[in-house]
Parts: structure tokens; C-alpha cells; sequence
């Protein structure tokens, strides 16, 4: 046989031998997979002197299981042996508002729903408000019974003796004479004057003392009506603002909007939107 076919069949029988020598012992082997272990957790030692009972909130509470010594690692909070000393906050009361109430509270005393809603920043306009119409009326009462006077000095002239009421004894003149022993004296009238002062000016006509009149006589009621509105607008705003301080503002609105898919016989599911309404 030719030499150096037996050469390169030696050579392949020693390749084929360490390959096979190799395969059944790996050089490298991989490391064993650990065993798992609970990371909060640790298994005690016998000499551990952690009591069998704690006291928590002044109630004995035992720590483990009787024969069972377990541990926790530092920072759990949720093992006994670290009692959690965060604070509780302490409950504060809500006030609850009730529209009705608000408008109630307002009508008895304009004011007192707004002080019901918390909101005192209301309470001097409202009453500025009162204040400035109380002030108007006055102001303009009194022009207008200055006008009134006036009016009537220049249409009637003015009076220098009021009526008078006279009584006589029964049997004197002139009671025998009229049979009554009582009668009226007429009131005493002056020169008509040739102009009269109103609101600090000077009126020669009838006319202009009427129109005066008139004119204050219709302030001084606006200011009434307008303190009636403002009464009532006292309520309204605090029934309103007891309203939206309870609106819900979660996010669970009444109206959501989202994708759906409708089915359609014959065509097969189409693409649309689907509008869903929660009334509460």
C-alpha cells in the first residue's frame, strides 16, 4: 500500500479519537444553576434572642410560628420585628354642602349661604350693595318730599295755620245756632311764593316742581326693586355656588367617546365610534 495513504489514514484515526475523547469530557463545564432563595427572609441562628411576643399598640403580638425562628432583612417594613412607625394622618372632616341648604340659609339672612360655601370674600359686597341702595333711597325720599313741598306751595300757596278742630260746651253760641258743638277751622293760606328751593335749586313753574317730584319719587322706588334684586340674587348665587363646589370633576365624565367595531350583516364588521352616556 502506498505510504502516504497509510500515513493520512493514522493521521485520521488520532483526529477522530480526540474528538471523541473531548466530546465526553468537556474542558469547560457549566456552573449549577443556584437553588432560589427568599431575599426577605433569613433563617436564624438558635443563639438569636428575639422575644417570642412583642407588644404592638400595647397588644402582645407574637413574632413567629412556636418552634420557627425566622428573621427579616433590614428594611422590611412589613415584619413585626420593625414595627412601622410612619405617622397616620388624621381623619379631617369634610364639609359636606348642600345646595338647599345654601339657598335657605341666604334667604333667612342675605350672606349666610355664602358663609355656608366657605366663601366669605362675598359676604361685604352683598351687604355694600344693601348699603349703597339703603343710602339712594333715603337720599332720594327726602328730595322727593322736598319737590312735594314745593309743588304744592307754588299750586296752593303756602299754608301759615293748619286746620283746626274747636270744641264748644253744649247751650254757648254758636253751637245752639249749628246744633253741634264741634266744628273744623280751615287752614290759613299765605301769598303764592314766586319760586320755591329743590334739591338746592331755584323752581318758578309748577311743572318743573312736578316733574321734580316725579323724577325722585321714581329713584327712590328703582332702589327698592333694585334691593329686591339683589335679595334674591344673594340666594341664587349660593344655591349656583353650592352647585359647582359638589360638581363632579373625576374623571368619570357622564360622556366618553372611544373606537368600536360594528357589525353589519352582509358587509362584515365596519370601524366606528361608540358615544357611551352614564346619567347618575
Amino acid at each position: 500500500m502506498n505510504p502516504i495513504l497509510r500515513f493520512l489514514g493514522a493521521l485520521l484515526l488520532v483526529v477522530t479519537s480526540v474528538n471523541s475523547l473531548m466530546a465526553q469530557n468537556p474542558i469547560l463545564v457549566p456552573a449549577p444553576t443556584p437553588a432560589p432563595i427568599d431575599s426577605t427572609r433569613l433563617i436564624r441562628s438558635i443563639s438569636d434572642t428575639l422575644p417570642a411576643v412583642i407588644r404592638r399598640n400595647g397588644i402582645m403580638v407574637p413574632t413567629e410560628p412556636a418552634g420557627i425562628r425566622t428573621a427579616v432583612v433590614p428594611g422590611d417594613s412589613t415584619s413585626l420585628d420593625h414595627p412601622d412607625t410612619s405617622r397616620v394622618a388624621k381623619k379631617v372632616s369634610k364639609h359636606k354642602i348642600i345646595p338647599k341648604q345654601a339657598t335657605i340659609r341666604s334667604l333667612i339672612l342675605p350672606g349666610m349661604g355664602q358663609a355656608y360655601n366657605r366663601q366669605y370674600y362675598k359676604i361685604p359686597f352683598i351687604y355694600a350693595g344693601f348699603g349703597v341702595m339703603g343710602y339712594l333711597f333715603f337720599k332720594y325720599n327726602g328730595l322727593a318730599n322736598e319737590a312735594a313741598n314745593g309743588y304744592r306751595q307754588l299750586l296752593f300757596a303756602p299754608v301759615l295755620q293748619a286746620a283746626q278742630s274747636v270744641s264748644l260746651a253744649a247751650g254757648t253760641i254758636p253751637a245752639n245756632l249749628i246744633g253741634n258743638n264741634t266744628f273744623t277751622i280751615p287752614p290759613v293760606y299765605g301769598a303764592k311764593p314766586e319760586s320755591v328751593t329743590i334739591s338746592g335749586f331755584k323752581v318758578y313753574s309748577v311743572a318743573t316742581a312736578k316733574n321734580a317730584y316725579d323724577t325722585y319719587r321714581r329713584y327712590r322706588d328703582l332702589n327698592v326693586i333694585l334691593s329686591v334684586v339683589l335679595y334674591a340674587l344673594n340666594a341664587v348665587e349660593a344655591n349656583v355656588a353650592a352647585h359647582l363646589k359638589t360638581f363632579d370633576l373625576s374623571d368619570d365624565i357622564s360622556m366618553r367617546i372611544e373606537p368600536n367595531v360594528l357589525p353589519i350583516p352582509g358587509t362584515g364588521p365596519v370601524p366606528g365610534v361608540r358615544i357611551a352616556l352614564t346619567f347618575k
